[in-house]
């Protein structure tokens, strides 16, 4: 069985604080799943060290991570650097997760 990884940023405040408290209602989140092969292109990429070591975070195997919103940035530049040199759908799409937590003003949540 593949093992799956999940992105997802809350759509609203009341959305944030369910998160925290282990509640995920799909209608309440924006979702991006990496499967196997598409975490391995991050991986490849250094997305999440990079993300890692300028944030002060670890995003890795079997970790539930947050990235809070004033570090949201500090990852948003670090991908769009990444993207220049790929164009990988995920890593676009992964991006926009990014911008909408902005939009939001919530999180970005890692179940891997």
């Amino acid at each position: 069985m593949e093992r799956m990884r999940y992105i997802r940023v809350p759509k609203d405040i009341k959305a944030m604080k369910d998160y925290n408290y282990g509640v995920q209602k799909n209608e309440q989140m924006e979702e991006l799943i990496l499967s196997e092969s598409q975490y391995s292109v991050f991986y490849t990429l250094k997305v999440f060290q990079l993300i890692n070591e300028e944030c002060d975070v670890l995003i890795d195997d079997y970790e539930e991570e947050v990235l809070s919103l004033e570090k949201i940035p500090l990852a948003l530049r670090i991908v769009n650097k990444i993207i220049q040199n790929s164009n990988d759908i995920n890593l676009i799409k992964f991006k926009n997760m990014l911008e909408l937590a902005i939009k939001y003003r919530t999180i970005v949540g890692f179940d891997f």
